[in-house]
């Protein structure tokens, strides 16, 4: 009995295997074809679906073919009434042209010879309208720009606009003989506007306090220069707002120009940026030479306060020094040991000195072939049209010449100096050993 009872166990089992073989036995072009399949079931299902849409589309396109022909007569009509109106209006153009031309031709008869004062009018108000955009007049006469602008651009003028332009003129020169005070809108370096005081000299320049103004018509106001002249030229501004007569003041007789190249003129470290490392490098130098002089210059003056005095303590040490030694000849041996271990105190430091005022103008000569060095090369690359492409090698090398020289000149005055200094020391102090000797 339990043996029939695992027999229906293994028949399943057998089945389910052979189900197992039967799956694994369908092929990819099987499957591709089943796929296939099923996707031209579903295109035949939705064939009718996009049919009627596409039916319902048509006929809602044929149904608005008369509006759409209303509308395309409608645009044939205004089209064929705007040919029309373009040919009046030609028409109509060409006979202005030509009543134009007459009515031009008339008035150049009418006008006869004042035609040619018309356009001396035309060419002198022009000139007043350029000339007052950067003027120190213009803020005192606000409208002249917009009067003058008018009468510069009309070919016949009448009677009040050859006043204005006479009067324009009238103003410019009575304003160019008289030093004026008034207040206006003055914008500083920083573009910030305030309202100040301002003195006009003629038609020259504008002060505000001791600093000199630019006009500025875009802003309405007049605005400080960022760069002041020297104090040489400010200090005469405020000397003559001071004073109640007549002194000297001084004015840019080119209304602003020279002023303008002020701006440009760099300043003395600037000019010594110019020549770059080797330029800084010999102010370096310059400086430890001029503290090296000063340090030994009080050097020198310690040694002569010590030297010169009546009680000197040199005199009491080569004499103590000769105490000791029998004849002339030791004694005298002994005080050229004690002068020449002294002189080498007292010359110490004067060839550094020396050295410093010699290495220099080697330092400017370095810097000047460098200068050219880069002088040349900019010639290689940029050609000899453009002369700011050389100016930097140049300036280098000028600037750097300069300074070599600035700094050598002192040095070797300074040399010279401690150089005398020292021989003189040294000199009293072998005139006081001579004395020390003869007494003995």
């Amino acid at each position: 009995m339990n043996k029939l009872k695992f027999i229906p166990i293994i028949f399943l089992s057998f089945l389910l295997v052979a189900q197992e073989e039967v799956v694994e036995e369908i092929s990819i072009d099987e499957q591709r074809n089943n796929a296939i399949n099923e996707l031209i079931n579903v295109i035949k299902a939705n064939k009718g679906i996009y049919i009627d849409q596409d039916k319902k589309r048509v006929q809602k396109f044929l149904d608005r073919v008369e509006e759409r022909n209303k509308l395309l007569n409608d645009a044939k009509v205004l089209l064929s009434n705007e040919k029309k109106r373009n040919a009046q209006l030609e028409n109509k153009f060409e006979s202005n042209e030509k009543t134009l031309a007459d009515l031009e031709e008339k008035l150049q008869i009418k006008i006869g010879v004042l035609g040619e004062l018309f356009g001396v009018t035309r060419q002198y108000a022009g000139e007043l309208v350029a000339a007052n955009e950067n003027s120190v007049v213009f803020y005192e006469y606000p409208e002249r720009q917009k009067i003058l602008s008018e009468i510069a651009v009309v070919k016949v003028h009448n009677l009040l606009q050859l006043e204005d332009l006479w009067l324009a003129y009238f103003d410019e020169i009575g304003a160019g003989s008289n030093i004026k005070t008034f207040n206006a809108q003055i914008t500083d370096t920083n573009g910030e506007t305030f309202s100040g005081e301002v003195t006009r000299y003629g038609l020259f320049n504008i002060v505000y306090k001791d600093n000199y103004l630019k006009p500025v018509s875009a802003l309405n106001s007049f605005q400080l220069l960022p760069r002041q002249p020297e104090g040489a030229y400010t200090k005469t501004l405020k000397k003559h707002a001071k004073s109640d007569e007549y002194t000297n003041v001084a004015v840019d007789p080119t209304r602003g120009f020279l002023l303008s190249l002020y701006l440009d003129k760099p300043s003395w470290f600037e000019r010594i940026s110019q020549g770059r490392l080797i330029g800084f490098i010999i102010i370096l130098v310059g400086l430890i030479g001029l503290a090296f002089s000063i340090f030994k210059i009080i050097k020198l003056r310690e040694h002569a306060a010590v030297i010169d005095s009546e009680s000197s303590a040199i005199n009491a040490r080569m004499e103590t020094i000769i105490a000791d030694a029998q004849s002339k000849e030791a004694k005298e041996n002994l005080i050229d040991e004690f002068i020449i271990n002294y002189s080498k105190d007292i010359e110490w430091g004067n060839n550094w000195v020396k050295f410093f005022a010699a290495v220099a103008p080697l330092l400017g000569l370095l810097g000047t072939v460098i200068g050219m060095i880069e002088t040349f090369q900019a010639i290689t690359l940029f050609g000899t049209g453009d002369p700011k492409q050389m100016a930097g090698g140049i300036s280098q090398a000028l600037i750097t010449t300069m300074l070599g020289l600035i700094v050598a000149a002192p040095l070797l005055g300074f040399y010279t100096y401690l150089s005398e200094k020292a021989s003189t020391l040294v000199q009293i102090l072998e005139e006081k050993a001579s004395y020390i000797l003869s007494k003995v």
